[in-house]
């Protein structure tokens, strides 16, 4: 199984409004991002770096696809 950069390609979007209990990919971004304490301003403000995030980081593998977990910070 290989990485299909085509497919990321297309989860590039600014969401209008946070999206609680619902999918995000990491480079989709919305008006409620709040940075990681661990976040690299190089990067942008991508749900990937977003406290409300999900993405299994602290478990051996993290997720492709998170969840949206806002109001409610899930990594400091």
């Amino acid at each position: 199984m290989g990485y299909d950069r085509k497919a990321d390609d297309g989860r590039r979007e600014s969401l209008p409004a946070p999206r609680p209990g619902a999918s995000v990919w990491p480079r989709q971004s919305c008006p409620a991002f709040t940075p990681r304490k661990e976040h690299l301003p190089i990067e942008g403000s991508q749900c990937w770096f977003c406290r409300y995030a999900d993405f299994h980081l602290k478990h051996p593998v993290a997720l492709e696809v998170g969840i949206c977990y806002w109001p409610d910070i899930q990594i400091g």
